[in-house]
């Protein structure tokens, strides 16, 4: 009964990490013959550290990844002209007739004249410039 109820302040502490730890050893009649050294488990810091730096790679990449693709873009529309050959995001491909600051008016069909009024930020690419059509055509 008395080994029953024993104070939590009574147990022994727990292992220093990093270090060494002493153990008693016990033999079969239960007397304790001396003691031997056995390290102690190493701490899981290693691991934390690794698995935050992963994470601190992953969100960089994504964040400057964003932002390359971002100027890229920036730089498409600002560089579209009149002649152009553009794909608006809804798949129409036309011919730029005119560019302002915020719309861009394209050609969809030749025959009939139909052109179309898209918002600068939904063309998606510009398929061909007019400076390559020209050269091409003049050679």
């Amino acid at each position: 009964m008395s080994n029953f109820f024993v104070s939590p302040l009574a147990q022994a502490a727990p292992p220093f990490v990093g270090g060494t730890t002493e153990a008693a050893t016990t033999t079969a009649n239960g007397a304790t013959t001396g003691t031997e050294m056995t390290p102690a488990p190493a701490g899981g810091m290693g691991i934390q550290i690794l698995l935050i730096g992963g994470v601190v790679v992953f969100l960089l990449m994504t964040v400057l990844g964003g932002r390359r693709e971002k100027k890229k873009f920036d730089q498409m529309l600002n560089g579209i002209k009149k002649n152009d050959s553009v794909r608006t995001v809804g798949g129409t491909i036309g011919t730029v007739v005119e560019v302002k600051p915020d719309v861009v008016i394209i050609k969809i069909d030749e025959h009939s004249n139909t052109k179309m009024t898209v918002a600068r930020g939904k063309i998606e690419a510009v398929l061909k410039d007019a400076s390559t059509s020209e050269s091409s055509t003049t050679a």
